[in-house]
C-alpha cells in the first residue's frame, strides 16, 4: 500500500554537474558520462537549487467575485549552483564563452563579444547512497547576473543560475530508486483505483 515510506525520503549527499555543447543527446542511464560531457568541478556546500515557476492570469467576470478561468502564460524553470573553482572552463560558463590564449604562463582569457549567448546542455547527478538520480536539461542558458569577490577569507565563488529554454525533448530524471520503479508504480495504481471504487 502506498504511503508512508522511509525509504523515499532521499538526502542528496553528493553529487556532480556536468555540461556540453547544445545539442548533445541527454543520457538515458546512469552510466559515467562521457565526452563531450564535462565535469564542471566542485560545487559549494548548498548544492543544487532547482526552482519550477508558473506565471498565471486570472480571467475574471463582472458577476462573480472568483475567476472564471486561469490562463497559464508561462513555465519558467530554473537551476541554479556556486562553483568553488576558477579555471578555465567555470569562467567561460560565467562569462558566456570567451577564448583563452597562451601555450605557457601567464594565459590570457578574453571574454566575447557584448550580446553574446552560450546555450548548453547540463546534466546534475545527486547520490543518495546506492541510489544515483540523473536530471537532464537538452537547453539551458545563463540567465542572472554573477557576481564575485576576491578577499583573503573564502574561496573565489561563481553564482550561476540558468535558465531552461524550449527544446524538441523534455527534461528528465534517470534514476534507479525503487521509489521510481514499477512496484511503486503499481502501489500507487492500486491506492488510486481503491480510493476511486469508495
Amino acid at each position: 500500500m502506498a504511503g508512508q515510506n522511509a525509504q523515499d525520503v532521499v538526502v542528496a549527499g553528493t553529487g556532480a554537474v556536468y555540461v556540453a555543447p547544445e545539442g548533445t543527446a541527454l543520457p538515458d542511464d546512469l552510466a559515467a558520462l562521457a565526452s563531450p560531457w564535462t565535469d564542471v568541478g566542485f560545487v559549494s556546500e548548498d548544492g543544487v537549487q532547482f526552482t519550477f515557476s508558473r506565471e498565471q492570469e486570472d480571467v475574471n467576470a463582472w458577476q462573480v467575485s472568483t475567476p472564471v478561468r486561469v490562463l497559464v502564460t508561462n513555465e519558467p524553470i530554473s537551476i541554479a549552483y556556486e562553483l568553488i573553482q576558477f579555471d578555465r572552463l567555470t569562467v567561460q560558463l560565467a562569462f558566456r564563452g570567451g577564448d583563452f590564449t597562451g601555450s605557457a604562463a601567464p594565459y590570457t582569457y578574453t571574454p566575447p563579444d557584448a550580446g553574446t549567448s552560450d546555450v548548453r546542455a547540463l546534466a546534475i547527478d545527486a547520490v543518495d547512497g546506492d541510489y544515483e538520480f540523473r536530471f537532464a536539461f537538452p537547453r539551458v542558458q545563463l540567465s542572472e547576473d554573477v557576481e564575485f569577490s576576491l578577499v583573503r577569507s573564502d574561496a573565489v565563488r561563481l553564482p550561476l543560475t540558468f535558465s531552461v529554454l524550449a527544446a524538441p525533448e523534455k527534461w528528465q530524471i534517470v534514476s534507479d530508486h525503487p521509489g521510481f520503479g514499477a512496484a511503486a508504480a503499481a502501489q500507487a495504481a492500486a491506492a488510486s483505483s481503491g480510493s476511486s471504487s469508495s
